[in-house]
């Protein structure tokens, strides 16, 4: 996801004529004393503007500093996160490219492959500003189709494999809402539920390419183009206090059927016809 986003901006910068944009690119591997320390880093350091992906670092430039403009990439509930007082109107230093994540969607997409199944279990960070609400409106679009879920929470990214351990027997299938802390493990609970022949559904492109069946997918190389357009928009004077958040359109489902193959799952041909990227 970050490489396709660092990607759509060069892009974006060279067609909206910012290709001579200096860029000081860190990324602090999912640890939090990392990402403070680079928050204060990037605050204090004479950026014009600050580039944030994903819901933790964006609150940690948000502790740092309330003058320095700052575009999100990847924030799927910047709202509840704080980040912003609305949409339409952001309201303080911070504007971006919001991600919604389609958990309603994928989990339809996995009716449709595992159309007998009863119990769903998820995977997700508790007291997480996008884990919370992802897996609130999981819980009630499972809820709503009759069936059952099992939660397995985590603390930080090292849990998420004891988590996938704790559903197996319990579950027939995995949805992963996905925040961020979640994304950082992934690679454990996959081996976890390859191992144990249960199929994972949700999250990024990175997931369905390591084995989940399908994810409801942005193209991240477009939402990275869109995260140039406003760096260059505030570079030319542009306020983010009234620089709407943008919100692409989903672009379909990636699918796994080599995984989905290999555990016995039919995947309806109109899926496999309709899907943006297949593995």
């Amino acid at each position: 996801m970050i490489d396709d986003i660092l990607k759509g901006m060069d892009a974006g910068f060279k067609a909206a004529g910012g290709d001579k944009i200096v860029q000081n690119i860190q990324n602090p591997e999912a640890d939090a004393a990392t990402q403070q320390t680079i928050a204060q880093q990037f605050a204090s350091g004479g950026c014009d503007v600050i580039v944030v992906v994903g819901t933790a670092a964006a609150q940690s430039i948000q502790q740092a500093t309330k003058t320095v403009p700052v575009v999100f990439a990847g924030v799927s509930t910047p709202v509840e996160a704080g980040l912003i007082k609305s949409l339409d109107q952001p309201g303080g230093n911070m504007t971006g490219v919001s991600d919604p994540l389609p958990v309603e969607s994928e989990i339809d997409g996995m009716l449709n492959v595992l159309p007998s199944i009863e119990t769903i279990g998820l995977i997700y960070k508790v007291g997480d500003p996008a884990g919370d609400p992802l897996a609130a409106r999981a819980i009630a679009h499972i809820e709503g189709k009759g069936l059952k879920h099992v939660t397995a929470g985590i603390a930080n990214a090292g849990e998420t494999t004891q988590a996938a351990q704790s559903l197996v027997g319990r579950v027939q299938a995995i949805e992963f809402p996905c925040d961020t802390t979640t994304i950082s493990g992934m690679a454990g609970a996959l081996k976890v539920a390859k191992d144990a022949k249960l199929p994972v559904f949700g999250c990024t492109s990175d997931a369905v390419k390591g084995g989940a069946i399908l994810a409801g997918s942005y193209s991240y190389v477009d939402v990275g183009t869109e995260t140039a357009k406003l760096v260059v928009a505030v570079l030319k004077g542009g306020d983010t206090k009234t620089m709407p958040v943008v919100i692409p359109k989903i672009a379909g489902y990636e699918i796994n059927k080599s995984e989905a193959d290999a555990l016995g799952l039919k995947i309806p041909a109109d899926m496999i016809s309709s899907a943006i990227k297949t593995y």
